[in-house]
């Protein structure tokens, strides 16, 4: 049985993860992408947690917290240990239908032409079309639906003629913003590892600052004289967080240096929005069911 803190937990993981999920799609990544570096996450830190009689923890215990099975515990292992080594960590292909389409359209020789470029296709033939080389690859995957998110990428252009023509060979939306992998890191990192680290029951150092202003019952009409007043003050605090740091920094290249380089730094973020609890309980209206063919 679930317990209230574990209730809690999850609900709170799901209103963060929703974000992360946004951006997920809007970069292309499918939900196997994401579960396969999940399992990967969930590995790597039961192995790090060391039993009470400070030995590591085998197979079987990470099988045991984690919910996977042995022999997955034991792929994503070894899986770490050769990006450990290499730097390079083997991925099975995860990628989603639109990923595989374009993939099969620009190398499979029944959808390229003599010179090897992907051929202007028909939608509706069956046997070497649209419609054939996603059932080929996609599965029971409705075609339209392939062509419609291909289409919005910007991967696909229809010709006058009726015919698709493939103009991009990854499938990566257009909507993504390439700055959110720098927030991400930057940001989204550090935070969560703060609240893990404060949260740590057995941590010998001291606890980080997380601090944060929040109104539930803002006037509509003061959320633009925040919002700009906010940014205003929030960049002094960091301009000034920020010369400090560059006044203290000691040169990597500075043979005298006596204490070894770590990273430090603080943060700051604004928001608007329904809080995490709102998301949770309120939801969202499913549209009516349609098929798109």
């Amino acid at each position: 049985m679930t317990s209230d803190v574990q209730l809690r937990m999850l609900n709170a993981v799901y209103a963060c993860l929703l974000p992360i999920a946004r951006l997920l799609l809007r970069s292309g990544i499918t939900y196997r992408q994401f579960d396969s570096i999940a399992k990967r996450a969930f590995v790597r830190e039961a192995i790090g947690e060391n039993d009470s009689r400070g030995r590591t923890t085998n197979t079987s215990r990470v099988a045991v917290k984690t919910g996977l099975s042995r022999k997955d515990v034991r792929r994503i292992r070894e899986l770490l240990v050769d990006y450990r080594e290499s730097g390079v960590g083997e991925m099975a292909d995860q990628s989603g239908p639109l990923a595989r389409v374009l993939q099969a359209w620009h190398v499979d020789s029944k959808y390229t032409d003599e010179s090897g470029r992907p051929r202007d296709l028909e939608f509706q033939d069956e046997e070497a079309g649209f419609s054939a080389l996603v059932r080929a690859v996609a599965g029971d995957v409705p075609a339209g639906a392939v062509r419609a998110e291909l289409r919005r990428a910007g991967a696909i252009v229809d010709l006058d003629s009726g015919s698709l023509r493939a103009v991009k060979r990854y499938y990566v939306p257009g909507s993504f913003d390439e700055k959110a992998i720098t927030v991400m890191s930057g940001m989204l990192f550090p935070l969560a590892a703060g609240v893990a680290h404060n949260s740590n029951p057995n941590r010998a150092e001291e606890g980080f600052i997380q601090r944060f202003a929040f109104s539930d019952s803002l006037g509509a009409s003061q959320v633009p004289e925040f919002r700009r007043w906010s940014r205003l003050e929030a960049t002094k605090f960091i301009e000034a967080m920020d010369d400090w740091l560059a006044q203290h920094e000691s040169s990597v290249s500075d043979p005298h240096a006596q204490d070894e380089c770590r990273t430090a730094g603080i943060g700051v973020f604004y928001y608007e929005g329904p809080n995490a609890e709102q998301v949770v309980t309120k939801g969202f209206a499913m549209p009516a069911s349609r098929e798109i063919d």
